[in-house]
């Protein structure tokens, strides 16, 4: 496979009144900009090496987002995308973002709006390619029905909105939930990626095949559905996983961990383990019992999540005798609209105020942890 070209950007317009938008925007930036519908994009990106920049017009295009899937398959790692087409839907907008492409642009275009999506696209390029971090792995691990997997995916996001890049991994093998939850699809060859990495010396160079983009800075990895399970990961490569992907993020999230060999071998392994719980006595005993086989070398996050109406919790003062005295960290209030809101995905929905200041404060505890008495006072809810 040909390198990515770098320093090129390159435009394929549908009509002439598009491909002179781009041709005047793009201007003393050494784009090329073609007449051509995604089937030109394709067939092009097939047989040349990538530009760092590819815009792509949609117009006449059936089914764009299945064609922005297979003009993925072509593009080599790396390349940035940037849609446009006369439809101006929300849906619309909302399902090519989550595909992966950097931006997307509704008809009709003005020179400004062309000028500001590659300035940024190519920024957010750049930032990535730079960044070598030693970012902080979170664990999420809950009960059933605890709400651990859409704390989860909504950390992400938070995070993401705040500036951080985020790596989501999910090692759920039946039906992972936090892909989904996140509108995204994992791509094909995780299993093979983990099979590969409980080899000696493991070519990092293999993760890059195995990503799925949710927004600019938020990517995810996981298990495709299949005709059949896949054998549970090696529990060496799971870690050599998050350690690369450590250098990859500011915030590693793992989730899915419902094997129990591995939730404790990865526990003890990472920044920060958040168990969340319900406050209910059989969510309270399952927490407890993780607490106690961690040990008090591993300290943990508790998180208390109500997920249902306020009449089935149990009460402060129960919930902190049964944890022997301890409060939970971080309290998340019922939130009426959530159930709706994780059939239609997260992205576009909006919470109360309650509901959005505890998911901040949960986030700036992983981003930033407590390193002080005062530190955590400050973090109460």
């Amino acid at each position: 496979m040909e390198a990515t070209n770098t320093s090129s950007i390159l435009a394929f317009a549908a009509d002439r009144e598009t491909e002179q938008v781009l041709k005047d925007a793009l201007a003393g930036r050494g784009a090329q900009v073609r007449r051509g519908d995604m089937t030109a994009a394709i067939k092009t990106l097939s047989s040349a090496a990538s530009p760092r920049l590819l815009l792509v017009d949609l117009d006449g295009t059936e089914f764009p987002v299945g064609r922005i899937h297979e003009l993925a398959a072509v593009c080599e790692f790396g390349t940035a995308v940037v849609a446009v087409s006369s439809n101006d839907t929300a849906r619309f907008t909302r399902e090519l973002l989550a595909c992966g492409v950097s931006d997307y642009l509704p008809k009709p275009l003005t020179v400004s709006d062309i000028h500001d999506a590659v300035t940024t696209a190519l920024k957010d390029e750049e930032e990535a390619d730079a960044r070598l971090y030693a970012g902080r792995v979170i664990a999420f691990a809950g009960c059933g029905g605890s709400g651990a997997t859409t704390l989860a995916a909504l950390t992400a996001l938070t995070a993401a909105n705040q500036g951080s890049y985020v790596s989501v991994l999910d090692l759920e093998r039946t039906s992972g939930a936090l892909p989904l939850m996140l509108d995204v699809e994992p791509a094909v060859g995780f299993d093979e990626l983990l099979d590969l990495a409980a080899k000696p010396d493991p070519d990092p160079g293999l993760i890059d095949g195995v990503w799925t983009r949710v927004t600019p800075r938020v990517s995810v990895y996981g298990y495709r559905a299949g005709d059949s399970l896949p054998p549970p990961p090696a529990a060496e490569a799971v870690l050599w996983l998050m350690e690369q992907l450590a250098t990859r993020s500011h915030l590693v999230i793992v989730d899915g961990l419902t094997d129990t060999d591995l939730l404790f071998a990865v526990l003890p392994n990472v920044s920060e383990r958040v168990l969340v719980f319900e406050p209910t006595l059989v969510s309270l005993n399952r927490v407890i019992r993780r607490l106690v086989l961690l040990g008090n070398d591993h300290a943990s996050l508790l998180v208390e999540n109500h997920t249902r109406a306020p009449k089935s919790a149990l009460s402060a003062a129960d919930i902190q005798y049964t944890l022997a005295g301890r409060e939970p960290d971080v309290t998340v209030p019922f939130e009426p609209g959530l159930p709706a809101a994780t059939n239609y995905g997260l992205p576009e929905r909006e919470f109360g105020k309650k509901y959005r200041k505890a998911l901040e404060a949960l986030t700036d505890r992983l981003i930033r942890p407590v390193t002080s008495l005062a530190d955590a006072a400050q973090n109460d809810y």
